[in-house]
């Protein structure tokens, strides 16, 4: 079996490496963008079909116009 040893390198020597490697610059985005097809909400059919059902408190039904029916069993 074959063993990779790596190359022995000397104490330090990540400082040369350092001067040698680039600063990297970095340049924000300059404005801002407004999409137009982003600008209107996503509509879903049927999604506030609970609005029209009421609520169940024990044998009270609440409506959302402030009406209240009690339900007999």
């Amino acid at each position: 079996m074959k063993t990779v040893l790596k190359p022995k390198t000397e104490w330090g020597s990540w400082r040369e490496e350092a001067v040698v490697a680039q600063k990297r610059t970095f340049k924000p985005m300059e404005g801002s963008y407004h999409p137009t097809e982003l600008s209107a909400p996503a509509i879903r059919p049927g999604a506030d079909d609970h609005m029209k059902y009421p609520s169940r408190n024990g044998n009270t039904l609440s409506y959302r116009d402030g009406r209240k029916e009690r339900v007999n069993k």
